[in-house]
């Protein structure tokens, strides 16, 4: 059998659970128009059934192009394109130290999340705390979210300080399925809604009662299909824009309907931005792939060039026609795939970039097998198998200052949570256990 995913995507649970990734979605939110913005681009697995909903149109405005911050910010990319060789940032990304490993729990009807030490993962404190039986965790301006996705359609706010009790629990909508949250202030953060045409803008800074969580929204019904919802899933800031995944698929079938996309926001205004200004109607970021649909920790940034990283698997059916494939946030163009699916053997349903000539990926291959590999990000040879075998393997991470890989088992035996060593060795015989339910989700603890 595929894997059997449990995460707000509704491609995802069925599909992953017969070898993909993700969970069902049905019902839907209702978006507030949003006037688009224009700018000039260089400024700077299967399946379930979905409900639809009518599209919106909307006339996208111009911006003043005599403003002086704008004009500040089309230099800036212009420069920035034409010393660093199309927007590459001149350095790599910071690394960032570690605590401790959080793993979200799971049978796919209820759900828990238990913690771990860095420094001696095996004392894991299981079943901490009660979370939604489909989940995802995010650590962002020193805190911990998590995501409950289908169902659920709320977002929780854990503090490390106090065992990770729950501080507050806000709706984001009955039936919306959000699958990621975005922070950029202490008090601004965005939500992707999969089963809504709008972008949801939250104040994590909220108490018990929710008062005000939910602040704005960004409508995206311009980017949709003839579904209505254009699927948004993953995101990533980079500098003052967002960038958000839409998947853009037909819900009778799960296939791509049209180009997938990543739409442009910027924070700043809360408006979307048009990266072609010169081609009719509001334009995103074309993708190369279709479906991005990786179980990642929202958008990844490379290491090495801080260029957003996007993994699509295509149609499910087929193994060659989806990849990893590098998004330059500065020029606002894909810049193709740096590794392809067909090379690595399967449909990509998670992975991490290392470093320089290490990668890693939870594949699917055509006998729908799950496998660990490790590759080189460089040219996409495979180095080394780690795991391989029908488990539901949901979940790797990457540890940067010890060097391991984390990945979440879900074998019916002996589920848990295996380490293994950059030298492709698990550090211990048997994956550590997260309490009375099987790891889902992972999240790599930052230092407080």
């Amino acid at each position: 059998m595929r894997k059997a995913t449990h995460d707000g995507n509704r491609q995802g649970d069925e599909a992953r659970r017969c070898g993909v990734r993700g969970a069902v979605a049905l019902l839907r939110g209702c978006p507030q128009k949003e006037e688009p913005v224009r700018r000039d681009p260089l400024g700077v697995g299967k399946v379930v059934a979905f409900l639809s909903r009518s599209p919106r149109k909307e006339k996208p405005v111009r911006l003043d192009p005599r403003g002086f911050r704008r004009w500040v910010a089309l230099l800036t990319g212009l420069l920035l394109a034409a010393c660093t060789g199309g927007g590459a940032r001149p350095e790599p990304l910071p690394p960032v130290a570690s605590s401790g490993i959080l793993a979200l729990t799971t049978n796919f009807q209820i759900g828990s999340f238990s913690v771990a030490p860095l420094d001696d993962p095996a004392q894991m404190s299981g079943d901490l705390g009660q979370a939604h039986g489909d989940s995802v965790a995010r650590a962002q301006f020193g805190a911990v979210y998590v995501v409950n996705r289908y169902g659920g359609d709320n977002i929780q706010r854990l503090d490390p300080e106090r065992n990770f009790a729950t501080l507050w629990q806000c709706s984001v909508g009955n039936g919306s399925n959000p699958h990621d949250l975005a922070q950029v202030a202490s008090d601004k953060a965005y939500v992707t809604r999969y089963e809504a045409a709008s972008l949801a803008i939250v104040d994590p800074s909220t108490g018990p009662e929710c008062a005000g969580f939910l602040r704005g929204e960004v409508d995206l019904s311009a980017f949709a299909d003839a579904d209505s919802v254009p699927e948004m899933d993953q995101m990533v800031v980079v500098g003052e824009y967002l960038f958000v995944s839409l998947q853009r698929l037909d819900r009778r079938t799960f296939e791509p309907s049209g180009q997938s996309l990543l739409a442009v926001i910027d924070t700043s205004t809360d408006k979307i931005v048009d990266v072609d200004p010169a081609t009719p109607g509001l334009q995103g970021i074309e993708l190369l792939g279709r479906n991005p649909f990786a179980e990642t920790k929202g958008l990844p940034l490379d290491p090495l060039s801080g260029k957003i990283l996007v993994a699509s698997v295509g149609s499910f059916a087929r193994l060659d026609d989806g990849g990893i494939e590098i998004v330059n946030p500065w020029t606002l163009r894909s810049e193709g795939f740096l590794v392809t699916a067909a090379a690595l053997g399967g449909n990509i349903n998670d992975f991490v970039i290392a470093g320089s000539g290490r990668g890693y990926a939870v594949i699917t291959d055509e006998r729908f097998n799950n496998s660990v590999i490790r590759f080189d990000p460089s040219n996409g040879t495979v180095l080394a198998t780690l795991l391989e075998g029908p488990d539901y393997l949901p979940d790797i991470e990457w540890v940067p200052e010890r060097g391991w890989l984390l990945v979440a088992d879900q074998n019916l035996y002996r589920p848990g949570i295996w380490i293994f060593t950059a030298d492709d060795k698990p550090l211990d015989p048997a994956p550590i256990r997260t309490g009375s339910l099987p790891p889902f989700n992972l999240l790599v603890l930052p230092e407080p």
